[in-house]
């Protein structure tokens, strides 16, 4: 017990580390959940419209936002009411009356056809299965307007050291060890994007130059 312990006090410390200043303290702080947003980021170039952020956590991706394209009507949910507050302080600072909602990504709480483009990072690998990728990403495809774009990213499960690397994240991690830890094959998300009703236009791997074994895919889709 004692090792893993000092195994999670060293994983703290790097992540800490590799984590940007503003964020550090943050749940959804680290290297590679802030290498997803900005490239989620610079994959909206978005002007205007209404935009959702489905998992908006402390609100880090939106205040990026909000800064890069101050036109934008921004929504966002989440499941957690301390990150809800945490996000509603941050913006208000920004934009008073953002609209943030508790809510489950498989049960949107707007009228179908409501919004021009949807984010949804950091958010898959917390999801216990394939099933739970489905409905969120059905339910987001109701939201959509035709023509609309989807963004999100999945931990692919073709990459063996990120398999390994989840199996073992009790033992170093101690936010993980009441989550689910997920990757899926872009295989499985392709199909689901398909019946969803949304055409990939662009699938982006990170931390690695070749698709098929990079540990995260951003994946981007138009409504049909």
């Amino acid at each position: 017990m004692e090792k893993f312990m000092s195994i999670e006090k060293m994983y703290y410390r790097l992540h800490q580390a590799m984590s940007k200043p503003e964020e550090r303290g943050e749940y959804s702080s680290g290297y590679w959940q802030y290498l997803v947003r900005q490239t989620a980021q610079d994959m909206c170039a978005m002007q205007k419209g209404r935009l959702l952020e489905v998992g908006c956590g402390e609100g880090l991706f939106l205040a990026g936002l909000i800064k890069a394209f101050p036109g934008l009507e921004i929504f966002g949910v989440d499941q957690w009411d301390e990150a809800l507050s945490k996000s509603e302080r941050r913006l208000n600072q920004l934009r008073p009356g953002v609209t943030l909602r508790r809510a489950d990504a498989s049960d949107l709480p707007f009228e179908d056809a409501f919004f021009d483009k949807v984010v949804c990072i950091n958010v898959f690998l917390n999801m216990d299965s394939i099933a739970k990728v489905s409905s969120s990403l059905n339910e987001i495809a109701r939201v959509c307007k035709k023509g609309s774009r989807i963004i999100f990213d999945i931990r692919n499960s073709l990459n063996p050291f990120l398999v390994v690397k989840y199996k073992l994240a009790k033992y170093y991690d101690a936010t993980s060890r009441n989550l689910n830890l997920s990757t899926y094959k872009p295989a499985e998300i392709r199909v689901i994007l398909k019946n969803a009703g949304f055409e990939i236009v662009r699938e982006r791997p990170l931390f690695f130059p070749l698709k098929p074994m990079a540990p995260i895919i951003m994946f981007e889709g138009v409504k049909k």
